[in-house]
C-alpha cells in the first residue's frame, strides 16, 4: 500500500472520510479498502475503539511507518473521531509499545530486529513458565475449549491473505489467553499482558514481511494441549516454548534455506 497524494479524499460535509489521512510531511495515505470494510462495522461502536483500531491496524499494516508522528488531527480525520479519543487510543498503543511518547508528543514505534526478537524471547520465557504452572492446575473445560479453538483453526484456509491472518491472530490470541489464565496467578497474568499485547503474527507478517505457517502452529498447539491434558508441567513448559521460539522472525539478509 503506498500513498496517492494525487488522489482527493473522499469527504461528507466537513469531515474526510476513513480511507485517508496526512502523514506529518502533509501526503496523504489511504488504508486499504479491505480493511476499511472490516471496521465499518465498528461505525456505532465507542469512538475510543475504532480511533484505537483504525490507528493500531494503520500501524502494523505499515500505512503508518515506524518513527511516523501521530498527531491528533489527522488522526482523527483517518477515524472519523474527534480528538479526545484518538488520544486514548494512543495512550493505549503507548501502553502496548505500538507508538512511544515524547515530550507530549507520540511517535510510532520502531521495530528493529533486535526489539522484535527480544518481544519473542521474553513472551517464550513468560509463556512457557504459565504454560507449566497451568499443567496442574487447568481444568477440563478449560482443555475441551482449547481444543475446539484448535479445531476452528484447522478451518482456516492458510491461503486466505489477510483475512485468515486476522482469524488466526482472534483464535490463537484466545487459545494462549486460557493457558495463561489456568495458571491462577494474577501476577503472572500481569507480567504476560504486556508482552502478549503486542500479536506476534502480526508483528511478523507485516512488519517482518515474513509468512505465517497457520498449519505448523496448530499441530503445536495440539502437542501444547497434550501435555495440559496428562498434567506434564515439563513436557507443557517445553512445548510452549519450543512453540513461540519456532516462529521467531529470521534477518531479512538471510536467504531462504540459509542455515538449514
Amino acid at each position: 500500500m503506498v500513498s496517492r497524494e494525487s488522489r482527493e479524499p473522499h469527504r461528507s460535509g466537513n469531515s474526510m472520510t476513513i480511507d485517508a489521512a496526512l502523514r506529518r510531511d502533509g501526503s496523504l495515505i489511504f488504508v486499504d479498502p479491505e480493511v476499511v470494510s472490516q471496521l465499518e462495522r465498528a461505525e456505532s461502536s465507542r469512538p475510543v475503539e475504532r480511533a484505537y483500531e483504525l490507528i493500531r491496524r494503520a500501524i502494523l499494516t505499515g500505512e503508518l511507518k515506524p518513527g511516523d508522528h501521530l498527531r491528533e488531527e489527522p488522526l482523527s480525520a483517518m477515524t472519523g473521531t474527534s480528538r479526545t479519543p484518538v488520544r486514548e487510543a494512543l495512550r493505549r498503543l503507548v501502553g502496548e509499545g505500538l507508538a512511544i511518547a515524547e515530550n507530549r508528543h507520540r511517535f510510532v514505534a520502531d521495530f528493529s530486529y533486535e526489539e522484535v526478537v527480544i518481544i519473542f524471547d521474553v513472551r517464550a520465557r513468560l509463556e512457557s513458565y504459565a504454560a507449566g504452572v497451568a499443567a496442574q492446575k487447568i481444568t477440563d473445560e478449560e482443555i475441551r475449549e482449547l481444543e475446539r479453538l484448535v479445531v476452528e483453526i484447522d478451518r482456516i484456509d492458510p491461503a486466505g491473505g489477510a483475512e485468515a491472518a486476522n482469524a488466526f491472530v482472534t483464535l490463537n490470541s484466545e487459545f494462549h489467553s486460557i493457558i495463561v489464565t489456568a495458571a491462577r496467578s494474577r501476577q503472572l497474568k500481569l507480567l504476560t499482558a504486556q508482552a502478549v499485547s503486542l500479536p506476534l503474527v502480526l508483528i511478523k507478517q507485516f512488519v517482518w514481511d515474513q509468512s505465517i505457517n497457520i498449519r505448523r502452529s496448530n499441530e503445536q498447539h495440539r502437542d501444547i494441549i497434550a501435555a495440559l491434558a496428562q498434567r506434564n508441567s515439563e513436557w507443557a513448559t517445553t512445548a510452549m516454548a519450543g512453540h513461540i521460539l519456532s516462529t521467531k522472525p529470521k534477518p531479512r539478509d538471510v536467504a531462504p534455506g540459509a542455515g538449514r
